[in-house]
């Protein structure tokens, strides 16, 4: 597909679910999808791509916001325009494919861990740790840094592939969302206190604690599952 026709179409797929259907199914038709793969990855391509096709379909709109595109205003005849593009929707395509390689290579080659698997020494199962409502479950397995479990888990948290942790958020405080709010508390080089997170968002520190413990453990649970945790 030239960069004309890309453009056009990545342009018709934010109006229509038709056309980000037939966006979707052109993925298979960019060559550097496969070609900038990593070798390790691409024996899994052919049963990741459904899956790819899938998430692009429903998250199209998401693309121009992760790269700052204003689409309607890039002339899809100018080729240095439409260069750049391409260039953004290939490397934002091949970052949902590696995820779904991964994960397939995960399921294949991994046994599946049940929530209600121990871990550590305290007899605590990864369902436990991530079901207390005073959130040290999940501090203590994220602390873990040597399992599997725990990378997959901050890699997802970091980048939040859906958007599922974003839209999660106070209602007119977009900012304050569940990805923002785990990263604060559990991630980085110093994980910031409830009340700290509370003055840095400027947010009631009964909002900060309701929104960790009703709404982002709920969903850490879901991805646990996603990510084959289940």
């Amino acid at each position: 597909m030239d960069n004309a026709s890309l453009c056009t179409l990545i342009r018709e797929a934010l109006h229509s679910p038709e056309r980000a259907e037939v966006l979707a199914l052109a993925i298979d038709q960019l060559p550097e999808i496969s070609r900038y793969l990593d070798q390790g990855l691409l024996p899994f391509y052919e049963q990741a791509l459904p899956f790819t096709m899938r998430d692009v379909q429903r998250n199209i709109s998401r693309f121009h916001q992760k790269y700052r595109l204003s689409l309607e205003n890039i002339n899809c005849q100018n080729p240095s325009e439409t260069n750049n593009l391409r260039r953004h929707f290939v490397n934002w395509v091949l970052m949902i494919l590696k995820r779904d390689c991964y994960d397939i290579r995960r399921r294949r080659n991994q046994r599946i861990y049940s929530l209600d698997e121990i871990i550590g020494g305290d007899s605590l199962t990864i369902l436990d740790q991530t079901a207390t409502p005073t959130l040290e479950g999940l501090s203590k397995l994220l602390e873990d840094e040597k399992r599997s479990i725990c990378s997959q888990l901050q890699g997802y948290i970091e980048n939040d592939p859906k958007g599922t942790l974003r839209d999660c958020h106070v209602s007119d405080r977009p900012e304050v969302n569940c990805q923002a709010l785990l990263q604060l508390r559990f991630l980085g080089d110093t994980p910031l206190t409830l009340r700290e997170i509370s003055e840095r968002l400027q947010s009631p520190l009964q909002t900060i604690k309701s929104r960790l413990e009703r709404n982002c453990i709920p969903l850490i649970k879901e991805i646990l599952s996603e990510l084959g945790y289940a």
